[in-house]
């Protein structure tokens, strides 16, 4: 008897709406029929195999190293692919002869690729897995694996013709399951005919609302139960649509609540338009929560979206619902997708309008508000005719294949919803309308039932989704792409105006106000602190690196690593060392792009003077622009040869030094005047440190070393000019008098 084929059922980890979530029971029921026809099958769920440390070879491998014949991905949502492809080339080069298949959403809405020479994949599932995957393991157990072949779509009418879900598949993860994941999944029907435009479902083909039957959804959650112990769980109905049909929904609910299964909360995803006040007791009844797709608040665009339905009453059904929720105390939650194709600035507005009546009721709601910007899906109605969209509105989806890219999180969503919004915009107003919405939620929210923490968690992930470092990194793709697209120079001056960046970042640093006064060994108000939260620190930076300008940490301005913009608290505690202060006149040697030197004009204001110096003229003409309105002067210099320095540079009194050093530089001793002080990191006892030097009428040194740091090293060219960096035409070199001492940046 020949040995039987061994099935590796692959779960990815996704970040995407199944994150979080533990059961992968599409997998377990697929498992379930395999195993069922004789195969021998294993799940690995890769999100928490990272976590217990299993290196994917390992996994690939299998407990006894044998390996598999067919190992199958679940490529769940287009955020996987890139992913499921890597894992695929690995799993090809380590198991040359096994049968790779790949199945989920997107293999379903993109078949094609999946199969194309080069490609890892033998074998595309479209649609529902099952009887293509039974073909498969037939195909290689019959000595004729298949290859290069697209399954399905094979939809199963009656789900009761499926085994019950053998949870003993997961039986790896049972005991720490719960450290793992916030909540467990099942899935009690298939299926969804609506029609919404953005949604995948349709790439399945079979959109049929298909549901087990009563007696069978109860006994696969008591199944559930007995495997995991449901006691401290939320359980969620993972269906695309729970409970269609009336008569269904009802039996089952009342089912539901006879069984007692005792979860803290069952959530499931249910339309506005399918929910009756009976259903609401049931629900109530039943300890569930529910989850609508309401999508926005405005009619029109409701229309555009293709909701169904009476819209002005969808939209006062979803009123209703919230009044009546709130007597039976039954949580729920509504999603809404700012930027869909067709949002306008009056849309997005009146939609806000129609959320703070929904939310912010004086007596309360026992709702949540959660929000996401809209991200084009392959297989969606939107994405089969994206033409009808952009010639309807001005839509412009800017990179619409954007699953093949290594930047899904933002160029899913980077798309100008019509010639009125485009997404810079649609950011700004996203944020300015619906972010104090969210911020009010959590006191208006008078729930009080079971799992009452679990939603109060989902309110205050949307409040931190909507703060600024959240919404940074967005930004900063927004800018970066424009540079990878040849629009660097367009980038450059559109963030210069871009108010909402300004302020988001403003934001950010001032949040990092105590880390830095501590880490510069300041008091919380000094007037430093308030320079480096005024100052645009985005400005003088890379547009790829706007994010890290926010943050506490030095930003290098080129491949070479040679030039920075410090960290805040190192601009920090050198002018507390240099004592800055109203009317001084400060020399700024090393100045990159500017960044410190605009700091140094908000010290010392107008009455004082801010000379820059910078040997690469490139980093000069970027410094130029942005210290224009300041009245600050840069100049291309050689910051270790004062004869390069711009007239009157000498005569200043306090200088700062922007790279390491060996020791003062004699060049300088000669020619600057007793009493000037000068804060510099200087190599002490083998350890650069920072250090405040005062130049004594005897041409002694007066100095006083502070806490150890790290520097570029100083140099006397700039480096050679790359495609990301600032840096331009290099001017001849020179040799230093000291050679430069080779130390990481600042950070």
């Amino acid at each position: 008897m020949s040995a039987p084929v061994r099935v590796l059922l692959l779960w990815p980890g996704s970040e995407g709406a199944a994150a979080g979530n533990f059961g992968v029971p599409q997998l377990v029921l697929l498992g379930t029929v395999l195993r069922r026809a004789g195969a021998a099958v294993e799940i690995r769920d890769l999100a928490i195999e990272r976590r217990l440390g299993t290196a994917l070879p390992a996994v690939l491998a299998g407990d006894d190293g044998r390996g598999y014949d067919v190992i199958a991905l679940s490529v769940y949502s287009s955020f996987d692919h890139l992913l499921c492809e890597a894992i695929a080339r690995m799993a090809r080069e380590q198991w040359p002869d096994a049968v790779i298949v790949a199945g989920g959403y997107h293999p379903s809405a993109r078949p094609l690729p999946y199969v194309e020479d080069g490609s890892p994949f033998d074998v595309v599932v479209v649609g529902e897995g099952e009887r293509p995957l039974l073909r498969v393991v037939e195909s290689v157990a019959g000595g004729a694996p298949l290859r290069k072949a697209v399954l399905g779509p094979e939809a199963i009418d009656h789900l009761d013709e499926l085994p019950p879900s053998d949870w003993s598949l997961l039986q790896r993860y049972q005991k720490v399951a719960r450290r793992h994941a916030s909540q467990a999944q099942v899935y009690l029907s298939r299926g969804c005919p609506f029609d919404c435009a953005f949604c995948m479902e349709r790439a399945k083909r079979e959109v049929s609302w298909r549901p087990l039957s009563v007696e069978r959804a109860l006994e696969e959650i008591e199944g559930l139960h007995r495997f995991l112990d449901l006691r401290t769980w939320t359980l969620y109905f993972g269906d695309a649509l729970f409970g269609m049909r009336k008569r269904w929904r009802r039996e089952f609910l009342e089912g539901l609540a006879r069984r007692g299964i005792p979860v803290e909360k069952f959530w499931l995803l249910i339309r506005v338009d399918l929910v009756e006040d009976e259903d609401l007791r049931l629900f109530g009844a039943a300890n569930c929560g529910l989850g609508f797709g309401l999508e926005s608040g405005d009619p029109e665009l409701l229309g555009t979206i293709r909701k169904s339905g009476r819209l002005h009453d969808y939209l006062e059904r979803m009123e209703h619902i919230a009044e009546r929720a709130r007597e039976h105390d039954v949580p729920w939650g509504a999603n809404v997708i700012c930027g869909h194709p067709g949002e306008t600035p009056d849309t997005l507005r009146r939609s806000a309008d129609y959320l703070r009546r929904l939310f912010l009721q004086p007596r309360g709601t026992t709702g949540f508000l959660s929000v996401d910007p809209f991200r084009l899906y392959p297989g969606s109605p939107i994405d089969a005719d994206r033409g009808h969209y952009e010639q309807r509105f001005g839509t412009r989806f800017h990179h619409p294949h954007w699953w093949d890219d290594g930047d899904p999180e933002f160029l899913s969503e980077w798309v100008d919803p019509s010639a009125e919004l485009d997404w810079k915009g649609r950011e700004a107003l996203q944020h300015e309308l619906l972010t104090p919405i969210l911020a009010q939620v959590e006191s208006k929210f008078v729930y009080r039932g079971s799992a009452r923490g679990y939603f109060m968690g989902a309110i205050r992930d949307q409040v931190a989704y909507a703060r600024p470092a959240s919404r940074m990194p967005a930004l900063e793709r927004y800018y970066a792409w424009q540079g990878y697209l040849g629009r660097r120079a367009h980038a450059e001056r559109e963030r210069r105006g871009h108010g909402a960046l300004a302020e988001v970042a403003r934001q950010r640093r001032a949040a990092r106000r105590a880390t830095v006064a501590d880490r510069a060994g300041l008091p919380p108000t000094h007037l430093i602190l308030d320079a480096i939260e005024s100052v645009p620190r985005e400005r003088f930076v890379p547009v790829e690196a706007i994010d890290d300008s926010t943050k506490d940490v030095a930003v290098a301005l080129d491949r070479s690593g040679l030039a920075t913009v410090s960290a805040m608290h190192a601009y920090a505690a050198a002018y507390r060392m240099l004592e800055v202060a109203a009317g001084d006149g400060v020399l700024d040697l090393g100045a990159g792009t500017g960044y410190g030197a605009a700091l140094l004009h908000a010290l010392v204001g107008d009455e004082g003077e801010v000379v820059a110096v910078e040997i690469d003229p490139a980093l000069v003409r970027k410094a130029r622009v942005e210290l224009e309105p300041l009245d600050v002067r840069c100049e291309v210099g050689d910051a270790l040869d004062p004869s390069t320095w711009p007239p009157g540079a000498v005569a200043l009194r306090k200088i700062t030094v922007g790279f390491a050093l060996e020791e003062i530089p004699a060049a300088w001793r000669a020619v600057l005047a007793a009493g000037t002080v000068i804060v510099a990191p200087l190599r002490h006892e083998g350890v650069l440190r920072l250090c405040r030097t005062i130049l004594r009428e005897d041409g002694s040194l007066e100095q006083h070393w502070e806490h150890e740091v790290s520097y570029v090293p100083a140099r006397s060219a700039p480096p050679p000019a790359t495609e990301a960096g600032l840096a331009e035409a290099p001017v001849p070199s020179r040799e230093p008098e000291r050679a430069p001492v080779r130390l990481t940046v600042l950070d």
